[in-house]
């Protein structure tokens, strides 16, 4: 006797290995899709940082030892920036601490940067 086709039990496993091999495939496509918005939220935070670092380096006056905070807008969004300028042994240096934040997520901080500027030459 010759069997033409498939039968319902092995239709039905293959549609079940199929189902599986889709699912993983989305929960794939998914975790790529967050993983890249979140490296380019990183990304334009890293620029926010940048900004206020060169903010920093342009000012003419010695930054005094205290911590100040902004908003800005990069991207279509609202950023948050909090600055915290030190002291440290050295006369003629300052640590910079910099962090940001979306507005809309104040708890979350997208981009920590610790530096040190130099004494403006004149001062």
């Amino acid at each position: 006797m010759m069997r033409r086709g498939f039968t319902l039990i092995e239709v039905l496993f293959a549609l079940a290995i199929f189902a599986t091999a889709g699912l993983a495939v989305m929960r794939t496509v998914t975790e790529h899709i967050r993983a890249v918005a979140m490296l380019e939220d990183i990304t334009v935070a890293s620029y926010v940082a940048a900004n206020q670092l060169v903010l920093l380096h342009l000012e003419t006056d010695w930054p005094p030892a205290e911590q100040s905070q902004g908003e800005v807008e990069m991207a279509n969004r609202h950023w948050q920036w909090q600055q915290r300028v030190s002291r440290v042994e050295d006369d003629d240096l300052r640590q910079v601490e910099l962090r940001v934040v979306l507005v809309e997520q104040p708890d979350d901080v997208l981009y920590h940067l610790i530096t040190f500027v130099g004494r403006p030459h004149g001062s």
